[in-house]
């Protein structure tokens, strides 16, 4: 069973979004630059608190101009994340039905869900008659 993961602050959670959201590892630089009113400090600060926390790593060490610098990518999925804080939600709400989420998700998004979901339990039924 997977460990379940540390709380993050507000802050960490915007930087790790622009971690998600993008293909390639980042300079601290190119988080402040694409985060919605990240300062420099605030990104140092919390990547050295994500890396702790072993939400991200560093990628590599690359040139920024004439200064090498590091380059942090995710180690957790955001959809890991997402588990994560339905599982805790789940834990600390009384009478939270699992079953009325999805069907709510459901009106909410894209029926193509419906056939992921089924997918998933198809093959998590074959794995259990294995």
């Amino acid at each position: 069973m997977e460990n379940k993961l540390l709380r993050i602050t507000k802050r960490e959670k915007d930087i790790m979004q622009v971690l998600w959201y993008s293909n390639e590892s980042l300079t601290a630089s190119s988080i402040a630059e694409k985060g919605n009113g990240l300062s420099i400090n605030t990104v140092q600060a919390a990547l050295r608190s994500l890396i702790k926390k072993k939400y991200i790593e560093i990628d590599n060490i690359v040139y920024s101009g004439t200064v090498l610098t590091r380059n942090y990518k995710p180690i957790i999925s955001a959809e890991r994340y997402a588990a994560n804080q339905l599982q805790e939600i789940r834990a600390n709400t009384l009478n939270f039905s699992t079953l009325n989420f999805i069907n709510h998700l459901l009106k909410k998004d894209n029926l193509n869900i419906l056939d992921e979901l089924e997918d998933i339990i198809k093959s998590k039924k074959k794995k259990e008659d294995d």
